[in-house]
């Protein structure tokens, strides 16, 4: 151009110039062709319309825009191919307001849009899911005369399909045939594409069939498309076979359709298969890219095989290929789902920044994720505050994630600031994000905030699912509130979220807590008649619930229908039942139980010993209780704290002291274990029980210089022990101790010391003692009461008795049989015998001591003939007299002077045994 063909002395046109123009642009050389434009207008040539639009075509929207008002401003008028350019341009852009300007403009300077112009505005609104405003493109078309191709109805059926309305889409397909326009192979794929994407793969298969019987020829896209499809709906082995037809047909068989076989083995657990086919790729020359490779490592993370996956992601680069974001956050996934935090984190905070390659949202909430279920929100946190430092906006999964580690770690205030920085930001919460937090708040039993979250969760239409559902439930059985924890599930029902059996177990449990066993029986049979078929710890709730209420023969029906239907019982179901016969008091079966686990091969746990321990030790069993304590050694099970305080308590009582002594001396060189609080207090009681007091001190002592404080069990333990020892000066000094370190006495430590007060004969002080418990605070309970009403009578003071006893009375406590003991006892000490039998005879159950007392007064009285008839008749009542009753009634005949009946009795006190 610029050599032959001025040296001949032929110039170069207009012609020319738009000819090379257009060649440049094609070929993507537009900056070369907007050079030759200068150069054009350098020569004196005037570029006309065709010369601008072909660049305009090529060139960036804002180069286009510049050159179509340098076009204008020259007097060249743009044509209709001018504006499609634009038109398109900014569409791509998602430009709608200067795609809708220039249209205005095509309209008002008379130019006739053409088809290509109708079809851009179809496919531009049809993308942005506008199909409707697309159809009234059409119609607008066909009103101005212009009639729709295969590509605008072609168009319009993907839009549709995009959005799922495969009825509409079917419309359009028909529509075509009606108005004479064959459908082509893209008509046929972008329905099938449409019914896959459904899981509609019968209607996809059927129009995949009708293409050959009308000659059609399906392509590479549409085999792959069907491929992905099959794998879609689960019918992997029709996929392959599919697979293998299109190899078979002479099809290409290209990259997006081996990453489409590639993903979907991997999908179906079929690992082997497709790193088979992955060499296959490799084998028949086709270089598989980054998505192929990338489908690969995740199937190998998933299948836990991390190390080939590394060695995979190691070696892309060599090949020249670069992990891109997805192919990282596979890697990330999987090695946060191996627990390979540290490796993950190293990934993402260096090699990822190090490769141009940066951390994306998903990227973070991996990480995030990850940290949180291994408990390290605290680093979660700082994650979350470099990701917003890098620019990118953590969305609800990132929130979440760490709300509910927050919510377990009870940090709960900082979920909720957490929470609010969240909402603040725009960012609705889910389900999974309030579950956490009812969970949370329930977790520290703050109700009310529980059920304003609840409500609140309704009031933004979040629909609870069975989660948020059964975590209110437990909450509320937590709380005693079973019934309202059943209105509960019965809401559930309702809005048709069905409960599982977490859900019924769980109502199970509350109604068990409540000793409502009939009502836990009445769940476990609902459960079963919704299907729900109820497992090992259905069973176990129930027993547990069982045992408890004593109701231990329902509790073995129940084991034993375990075995019938083939459910193993499991080591918590032995050791319930074990620790139920025991409270039963049926040793031998308790025994015979721990036999039958220990041949059946389930676990022993250090629980199932501490129960067998305690029971044995319960049951005074103290030797046998050692004996198992060696064989749990034996057997490999390292005794723990709690094991050695039952045998250490039971060898207190049982008075073998020095025992006891010497096993917690040996305490700290068993592995470790050291002696806590409990075993403490317990050796101080076995002291105290025997009164060596001196020792109980030392042990005191000892646990303060090994740097275990005493609480106020400890303390109320040395009172007691010196108020048996008539030593209240120094139980005074103890309790004013408490008060200095902090501790706050309770019902215990004041009902012991006032005890200790009138046992010393120091009533006043009793009383002072009293009136400051009930001024302190601390619940005056029954024991509390009789113990003052027991001081009060020993001390003549029958009358404050009295009053005390009705003011008990006034204040909602029902007195017991020890209470009405104490009084009966003070009424005939003092000579009321009328009054106390008066009382007596309004007691529904009188025990032995009650009927002792009464007896008493009657021979005191000398009145022993009704004593005896009172002797008589405990019988009768269910009873039985022992020798106290027996000596009284002796003594009574004998102060009568009515030897020959005193005789009578002791003989038969003899013959019982007495």
């Amino acid at each position: 151009l610029s050599d032959q063909m001025v040296e001949s002395g032929c110039k170069p046109d207009v012609f020319t110039y738009t000819t090379i123009v257009n060649g440049l642009c094609k070929i993507g050389k537009t900056n070369v062709a907007l050079k030759l434009l200068q150069q054009m207008k350098d020569t004196g040539l005037e570029p006309d319309v065709v010369t601008y639009s072909a660049i305009i075509d090529r060139t960036s929207i804002t180069d286009a825009f510049n050159l179509f008002s340098q076009m204008k401003n020259k007097g060249i008028l743009p044509n209709c191919f001018t504006y499609n350019c634009l038109i398109q341009g900014a569409c791509n852009l998602r430009q709608w307001k200067e795609a809708t300007r220039l249209w205005n403009e095509i309209v008002a300077m008379n130019l006739v849009p053409n088809v290509v112009t109708f079809n851009i505005l179809v496919d531009a609104l049809c993308k942005e899911g506008l199909v409707s405003d697309a159809l009234g493109v059409v119609d607008t078309m066909i009103r101005r005369g212009e009639q729709p191709d295969i590509f605008t109805y072609n168009t319009l059926m993907d839009g549709y399909c995009l959005r799922g309305e495969m009825d509409e889409a079917n419309k359009v397909f028909d529509l075509m045939i009606f108005k004479g326009i064959l459908p082509d192979v893209r008509s046929h794929s972008i329905l099938i594409n449409g019914y896959c994407k459904c899981r509609r793969v019968d209607e996809a298969m059927r129009l995949f069939d009708e293409m050959s019987q009308i000659g059609l020829i399906p392509n590479t896209v549409t085999y792959t498309t069907l491929i992905g499809g099959l794998y879609l709906a689960g019918r992997d082995v029709a996929a392959k076979e599919l697979f293998k037809e299109m190899s078979a047909s002479g099809q290409p068989v290209n990259v997006v359709t081996y990453s489409t076989m590639l993903h979907g083995l991997c999908n179906h657990g079929n690992l082997d298969e497709a790193l088979e086919l992955f060499q296959a790729m490799k084998d028949d020359g086709l270089v598989p890219n980054i998505v192929c490779y990338s489908i690969i490592i995740e199937g190998l993370c998933k299948s836990g095989r991390m190390e080939d996956a590394r060695e995979i992601f190691s070696g892309l680069t060599v090949k020249g290929l670069h992990p891109n974001v997805f192919t990282y956050n596979i890697m990330i996934n999987g090695m946060c789902k191996e627990g390979l935090l540290n490796e993950a984190y190293v990934r993402l905070s260096d090699q990822m920044v190090e490769t141009g390659c940066k951390p994306d949202v998903f990227t973070y909430n991996t990480i995030v994720n990850g940290l949180c279920k291994i408990g390290k929100t605290d680093v979660a946190l700082k994650l979350l505050q470099k990701m917003k430092e890098r620019g990118l906006e953590p969305d609800k999964v990132t929130y979440s994630a760490i709300i509910d580690s927050l919510c377990k770690d009870k940090l709960i205030t900082d979920a909720f600031n957490l929470f609010s920085e969240m909402k603040n930001k725009g960012i609705l919460p889910d389900c999974f994000t309030y579950s956490s937090l009812i969970q949370g708040v329930c977790n520290l039993e703050q109700w009310k905030e529980a059920t304003r979250l609840w409500n609140e969760m309704m009031a933004m239409n979040i629909i609870p699912d069975v989660v948020t559902f059964t975590i209110l439930v437990d909450a509320l059985c937590k709380e005693g509130l079973v019934s309202d924890a059943e209105g509960v599930v019965d809401t559930m029902i309702r809005i048709g979220e069905q409960p599982n059996i977490i859900t019924y177990n769980t109502l199970m449990d509350g109604y068990c807590l409540r000793g409502e066993m009939d009502d836990a029986r009445r769940v476990f049979d609902l459960m079963s008649s919704k299907g729900i078929l109820p497992h090992v710890r259905s069973y176990n709730i129930l027993i547990n619930g069982y045992c408890k209420c004593r109701r231990i023969d329902e509790a073995m029906i129940l084991f034993d229908e375990m075995s019938q239907i083939g459910m193993i019982p499991d080591t918590v179901t032995y050791s319930t039942l074990i620790g139920g016969l025991y409270l039963a008091g049926r040793d031998v079966a308790a025994k015979e139980l721990f036999k039958e686990l220990s041949a059946s091969g389930q676990p022993l746990s250090i629980v199932t010993y501490i129960i067998m321990l305690n029971g044995l030790c319960n049951h005074g069993n103290l030797d046998e209780a050692l004996e198992l304590f060696q064989a749990m050694k034996e057997n490999g099970l390292i005794p723990n704290i709690v094991c050695y305080g039952i045998i250490i308590d039971r060898m207190c009582k049982s008075g073998r002291i020095e025992d006891a002594r010497e096993m917690f001396s040996s305490l700290p060189a068993k592995r470790g274990e050291q002696p806590d609080i409990i075993t403490y207090s317990t050796l101080m009681d076995g002291y105290c029980l025997r009164g060596e007091m001196d020792e109980a001190n030392k042990v005191f002592d000892l646990m303060i210089f090994k740097g275990i404080l005493p609480d106020v069990r400890s303390y109320s333990i040395l009172i007691n022990g010196y108020c048996k020892c008539r030593r209240v000066d120094e139980a005074m000094r103890l309790f004013d101790e408490m008060t200095q370190t902090g501790l706050i006495p309770d019902t215990v430590t004041y009902t012991t010391l006032i005890g200790g007060l009138y046992l010393a004969g120091r009533d006043v002080a009793a009383k002072e003692l009293f009136q400051e418990m009930s001024t302190s605070g601390q619940p005056v309970n029954v024991v509390t009461y009789s113990t003052m009403l027991d001081g009060l009578c020993n001390h003549g003071n029958l009358d404050e008795a009295l009053e005390l006893f009705q003011a008990m009375k006034d204040d909602g406590l029902v007195p017991n049989i020890v209470c009405y003991s104490i009084i009966i006892d003070g009424l005939c000490k003092s000579g009321r015998i009328e009054d106390a039998r008066e009382m007596f005879s309004g007691l529904t159950e009188p025990n032995v001591f009650t009927y002792t007392i009464m007896m008493n007064g009657l021979c005191k009285q000398g009145i022993p003939t009704e004593a005896y008839g009172l002797f008589r008749k405990m019988e009768d009542h269910g009873c039985v007299p022992n020798s106290c009753s027996y000596n009284t009634i002796i003594k009574g005949f004998l102060r009568n002077k009515d030897t020959s009946k005193a005789m009578q009795l002791l003989d038969e006190m003899v013959n019982r045994g007495f």
